[in-house]
């Protein structure tokens, strides 16, 4: 934390280290012109002043260059952009990715509907409040849930065996333009299918862990 701050010229490391100040600003002056992500978050929105969508919004959070997608010690775990329509006849969509690496993952709808299904893969396992003390040495557990498993697999198989990496990524992108297909029709119909709508996060989810599979246990 204190060599992050310092890299990125927040700190001197001289003074006493004071968190607030280094991850904060005191000023709207200091926001705008230092090498902060808010700086560039307003530089990058700035660039698309006036047609911002909700497709800018995702290339945006993809952004590495400018640090809105961070890497490495402070990883972006996981991104959201939602689809807020001045309409009160439209449905509000929220496109969340639910893993990290948002250049890697699949932005998937959801939308507040009664009786949606439960996100049964993309919620951390549950285990024991307490640990029982024949269960020594302790293991400490894996609270992933099977979204970000198979996600993260299959990034080391990107990583590491090209044409498997580029065949994923390619399903990937494909499954992402399905749902923006998806989205473009719900807007413009004006119409929600409930039975489909109720399903709809939690069904993408699972298409997106179907690209994943078949190329790790390969």
């Amino acid at each position: 934390m204190r060599n992050y701050a310092k890299q990125r010229g927040w700190w001197d490391g001289k003074e006493e280290f004071d968190f607030a100040a280094a991850y904060s600003y005191t000023d709207t002056a200091t926001m705008m012109t230092s090498p902060s992500r808010y700086c560039q978050g307003h530089k990058l929105l700035n660039k698309h002043k006036g047609n911002i969508t909700y497709e800018t919004m995702v290339e945006i959070l993809r952004d590495r260059p400018s640090g809105i997608n961070m890497k490495g010690e402070f990883l972006t775990t996981a991104s959201m952009v939602s689809i807020l329509p001045q309409d009160p006849s439209l449905p509000c969509i929220h496109l969340l990715t639910g893993t990290p690496h948002p250049e890697r993952s699949v932005f998937k709808p959801f939308i507040f509907v009664p009786h949606v299904s439960p996100l049964l893969d993309t919620k951390s396992p549950t285990f024991e409040l307490e640990r029982p003390v024949a269960k020594k040495p302790y293991v400490k557990p894996d609270r992933r849930h099977l979204l970000y498993q198979n996600h993260q697999q299959a990034l080391e198989m990107i990583s590491n065996h090209k044409e498997k990496g580029k065949t994923i990524l390619d399903n990937v992108r494909k499954l992402e333009k399905e749902v923006f297909e998806e989205i473009e029709s719900i807007l413009q119909n004006r119409h929600l299918d409930m039975d489909k709508t109720v399903n709809l996060f939690p069904q993408y989810v699972r298409d997106e862990i179907k690209i994943y599979q078949p190329n790790i246990s390969s």
